[in-house]
């Protein structure tokens, strides 16, 4: 999934979108790009990488870059997930949840 838009807030903002039933393998060890975003101001990045962890990439140009990751090797592939990412520079916080569930979170420090 590929948006480039000037709607996208850099300093803080939500995407929240579902992986359908039979559309990754979350245990192939294979990279398959799910998500990414570019604005003025930075971007986005989510991909389902080769050691089978979901990874968001972060990017403020200017000030830096925040990486987040949890393995999904046990997500079935034959079920509909949710994915949910979030972030806040007032806030300091990247979140990454999977079904509801919080993952992954890291401070960010720029």
């Amino acid at each position: 999934m590929n948006i480039d838009t000037d709607e996208l807030k850099i300093d803080a903002g939500t995407v929240n979108f579902w992986i359908k039933e039979n559309q990754i393998q979350f245990n192939d060890s294979k990279v398959t790009s799910i998500f990414s975003v570019d604005s003025e101001g930075g971007s986005i990045f989510i991909i389902k990488d080769r050691d089978n962890k979901l990874k968001v990439f972060y990017v403020v140009i200017g000030k830096g870059r925040i990486d987040l990751e949890s393995d999904v090797s046990y997500l079935s592939s034959q079920a509909k997930h949710m994915i949910t990412c979030t972030w806040s520079l007032v806030g300091k916080k990247l979140g990454l949840y999977i079904d509801g569930k919080e993952v992954a979170v890291r401070e960010i420090s720029f």
